[in-house]
């Protein structure tokens, strides 16, 4: 399980360097691919070299992850202006750096005024094993066998038969008896660890659409008894309600919520969890299901032996052979760029109604935007760090291999700027991004 955090997001991010900013400008204009995703000026490589077929990997990859970056930074271009409409402030921005910093401008504000906000953000994402397993075969390692050679119990396959250890499948709304990293749907009351939708039978924090009948603290929409901004109340409230909420309140409780609810339950959840650590669940998973026994009818991700691989196998631990750490960066960028992830979400804003109103109608696109931006950004950083040199290193590359090099790093370095607008744009769903 991954925990999106703002503060960690930046301090992981390196800044592009004078390297990787000379290489975009000679880069510019010159990153269009072939029609199969590698960049033309590597199309020329020869592919049964292993230190060229390693570079055209690392094109192959700085491409499809700077395609996902983009992709990610128009999603929180969308959500932005969304949030925006819905608060009545400025939604015509064009870009998602200056649509979000008016939504980091509105939360701000709403911070100042005394307004808390609490945006716990979990996902989980998956790579695609196939694409992996692909580009390390295509990467022609010397003396080099996968299956053999890969740390133990790091080895996983796209399969369709039966599986000997942990297997893995990715189906919408697919029956499940294992654990769910998604979204279990059951007729029964369970733990839940993630996001509730539907009935709490205890603690929450979250929304409850029949209001809190003990220790609340938060927005109230019905009759606050209790305190009101620290003022006794037995009225409307439109400010931070402490005591008991006749209507819908979003905060936090300590009693039953007996009507609908969304947020994170303490107690049982009839309905549906959201959770990306994996649940056990007795019903309908969106997402992914995981048999940690095995499965006799595998159709999907076997972390062991498979009777009936539908793809070469893929390395996702350390890979003992030569030239194996290059390949395996860009071959996990690749697979990291078609990922499908799992995320949850749970939002309290004490004082706001409106803000809270706002950011919860478009949850389901933050904490989609925070997932995929947390999934790209490490595989960005490590390819944005490369140079000609490091491809050179393995072998002879000519003059074909350094021309591929130059432009694939300046693609990097553009991933890398594309990230590093979404990792702002997701600090300003909680006005905590840099307003420098």
């Amino acid at each position: 399980m991954k925990t999106l955090n703002q503060f960690s997001l930046k301090r992981a991010f390196i800044t592009v360097g004078a390297i990787g900013m000379i290489a975009l400008v000679s880069g510019a204009g010159c990153s269009a691919t072939d029609g199969t995703g590698t960049p033309r000026s590597c199309s020329g490589l020869d592919v049964n070299v292993s230190a060229q077929a390693t570079l055209k990997a690392f094109g192959q990859a700085s491409s499809a992850l700077k395609d996902a970056a983009l992709n990610v930074e128009a999603k929180w271009l969308a959500t932005c202006n969304a949030i925006n409409a819905e608060l009545g402030e400025d939604a015509t921005q064009k870009s998602a750096s200056k649509a979000c910093a008016v939504l980091n401008a509105r939360v701000k504000k709403a911070l100042d005024a005394g307004v808390t906000v609490t945006l716990d953000v979990k996902s989980e994402c998956h790579a695609d094993v196939s694409v992996q397993g692909d580009c390390q075969a295509n990467c022609k390692l010397p003396d080099c066998d996968i299956k053999a050679q890969c740390e133990p119990g790091k080895l996983s396959v796209a399969c369709n038969g039966a599986c000997e250890g942990t297997c893995d499948v990715q189906a919408p709304s697919a029956t499940c008896t294992g654990t769910c990293s998604g979204k279990c749907s059951a007729e029964v009351a369970v733990a839940c660890s993630g996001s509730c939708t539907g009935n709490c039978t205890g603690a929450w924090s979250g929304t409850c659409e029949a209001g809190c009948a003990a220790q609340f603290s938060g927005t109230c929409e019905g009759t606050c008894m209790g305190t009101c901004d620290g003022m006794n109340s037995s009225g409307s409230c439109s400010g931070k309600c402490e005591g008991s909420c006749s209507a819908k309140a979003s905060g936090s409780c300590s009693a039953e919520c007996k009507g609908s609810f969304s947020g994170s339950c303490k107690a049982e959840c009839k309905g549906s969890c959201e959770t990306t650590g994996g649940a056990q669940c007795n019903g309908k998973c969106e997402g992914t299901c995981s048999y940690t026994q095995g499965k006799a009818d595998c159709n999907g991700e076997c972390h062991g032996k498979c009777s009936a691989e539908v793809a070469p196998p893929s390395c996702e631990g350390t890979l003992n052979c030569k030239g194996a750490a290059e390949c395996q960066a860009s071959c996990e960028g690749s697979a990291t760029a078609k990922a499908s992830c799992e995320s949850s979400a749970t939002l309290v804003v004490n004082g706001d109604a409106e803000l809270y109103s706002a950011i919860q109608a478009h949850i389901g696109e933050v904490k989609s935007a925070f997932a995929l931006t947390l999934a790209l950004k490490d595989p960005i950083i490590e390819l944005a760090s490369k140079s000609t040199e490091t491809f050179s290193a393995l072998g002879d590359i000519g003059a074909q291999g350094a021309a591929c090099a130059v432009s694939s790093v300046g693609i990097a370095a553009e991933a890398q700027l594309s990230i590093k607008v979404s990792i702002e744009a997701s600090a300003s769903v909680q006005g905590k991004a840099s307003t420098n």
